[in-house]
């Protein structure tokens, strides 16, 4: 007779494999469990779909309920569940997309996703203080280091597929039109919240390298050097403003380094 650590694990697996016979017989043997293991192996599915459909609901709009019912049946199976919280089931999608050998747009659309999905959930953090902005100004440059914001992601992808996340938005503009296929065309992404909303959008080049650095602690003389090297007339007064104004920052270090 199975012990219930191990009916417990054999139920998690026909849950995804579907064999029911042998576990239903382990159950209650001789009863009709094999129905009720079949319907509630379909609601787990579904389940799973749901969660799916509201971690990539750009995607889904654009490959189409259909093929994307079927995909999610085989991240259920190549991925299952290991957890209660359902915060992480997705994460592994764009892996599953990159194994199966889809055109590289639908899976750098799920990169996308997946970080509007982490910054919407991310915990609120309050835009740097008045004080904090001015003490910075008088600081020694060297010593000065910022922390960005818990919903903020950067991410650099391989095509600009924020153009088809745009388009396919719900509230999108019906003239909106994306030239496919999209180039290969390195691109470097900002992903923030803002009133409970997302946005998305295509940094210049070398703002988004100055906010990776700055991700990474750089000093602002570090990134004032990075910048003149890249750019002699680059306006680093300008960059600051601007992120500033999409409240990418949530803290300020002015610490020497050690």
């Amino acid at each position: 007779m199975l012990r219930l650590h191990e009916i417990q694990e054999a139920f998690a697996e026909v849950m995804i494999e579907g064999k029911y016979n042998a576990m239903a017989e382990a159950i209650v043997p001789g009863s009709s469990a094999l129905r009720s293991m079949a319907l509630y192996r379909r609601l787990i599915r579904t389940n799973y779909t749901q969660v799916l459909n509201v971690t990539y609901p750009v995607l889904r709009r654009f490959v189409g309920p259909r093929y994307f019912d079927i995909l999610a049946r085989g991240y259920l199976k190549r991925y299952p569940s290991r957890s209660g919280d359902l915060f992480l089931y997705g994460r592994h999608l764009p892996v599953l997309l990159l194994e199966s050998q889809v055109p590289r747009l639908l899976v750098e659309l799920a990169r996308l996703e997946w970080a509007c999905h982490e910054v919407y959930q991310a915990s609120d953090s309050p835009p740097l203080a008045t004080d904090e902005l001015d003490a910075v100004t008088s600081a020694d440059p060297s010593h000065v280091t910022f922390r960005l914001n818990p919903t903020a992601r950067l991410l650099r992808l391989s095509q600009p597929v924020h153009r088809v996340w745009l388009a396919l938005q719900l509230d999108a503009p019906t003239d909106i039109a994306v030239d496919l296929p999209l180039p290969e065309e390195e691109t470097g992404i900002l992903v923030t919240r803002a009133e409970g909303r997302i946005h998305v959008a295509a940094l210049a080049d070398l703002d988004y390298r100055l906010l990776e650095a700055m991700a990474e602690r750089n000093t602002v003389t570090e990134l004032e050097q990075m910048a003149t090297e890249a750019d002699p007339g680059f306006d680093f007064t300008r960059f600051m403003a601007s992120i500033l104004d999409l409240n990418v920052l949530a803290g300020v270090s002015m610490e020497a380094p050690s």
